[in-house]
């Protein structure tokens, strides 16, 4: 979508119209949900901090000045489910069923999407346990660049740190994230035998 398209759907939200609302959702429902799956693993509470997103999105649209919509939308996606972290005192989750059943009951195109990716890509469990044992900061940073694919200065602007923070940042990740893979190659070898 191009950048005016947005300003204009953006000044119509704030000027009360519920179908701009409505093309802002359908544009962004399906990468909010699944950036919140991938860092949940958990359908309903992806769907529940999802909508809280979109709440918090209608409540503040009037305090929003433009700069970059992509980035304040994912800051707010990765706010509220930190908040959800903190509130669960989750930043640990212990996966140990690597056959955990999702039941998805809607029809929706990120639902389905999420069903059939967790079906085909078991070691998204793994890794996601993998991650979950790094700092917060690090997930972050890992999740929006390694999954939703966002530059630097967009992850920048979401977590309020200098871009090359971020950079050096996502490289000790990296790094972290290996270390923990290797000590659990074990995991990876046995996993599904």
């Amino acid at each position: 979508m191009e950048e005016d398209e947005l300003k204009d759907i953006i000044l119509r939200i704030k000027n009360k119209d519920k179908d701009a609302f409505q093309k802002l959702f359908d544009l962004y429902y399906d990468k909010i949900l699944k950036y919140v799956f991938r860092r949940t693993l958990d359908v309903e509470y992806s769907k529940d901090i999802t909508s809280n997103v979109f709440l918090k999105v209608l409540d503040n649209i009037d305090n929003f000045r433009w700069k970059n919509f992509n980035a304040w939308i994912f800051k707010i996606a990765t706010n509220e489910t930190n908040q959800y972290f903190r509130k669960q005192n989750r930043y640990k989750l212990i996966i140990d069923d690597p056959e955990i059943y999702f039941n998805l009951s809607d029809n929706n195109k990120a639902s389905i999407e999420i069903e059939k990716k967790v079906d085909n890509d078991k070691y998204l469990l793994i890794l996601n346990k993998a991650i979950k044992q790094l700092k917060p900061i690090y997930q972050d940073i890992l999740h929006l660049r390694y999954f939703e694919e966002l530059p630097y200065n967009e992850i920048s602007i979401i977590l309020r740190k200098n871009e090359s923070t971020i950079r050096v940042y996502a490289k000790r990740a990296i790094e972290e994230l290996e270390i923990v893979l290797k000590n659990d190659a074990v995991n990876f070898i046995n996993y599904g035998n």
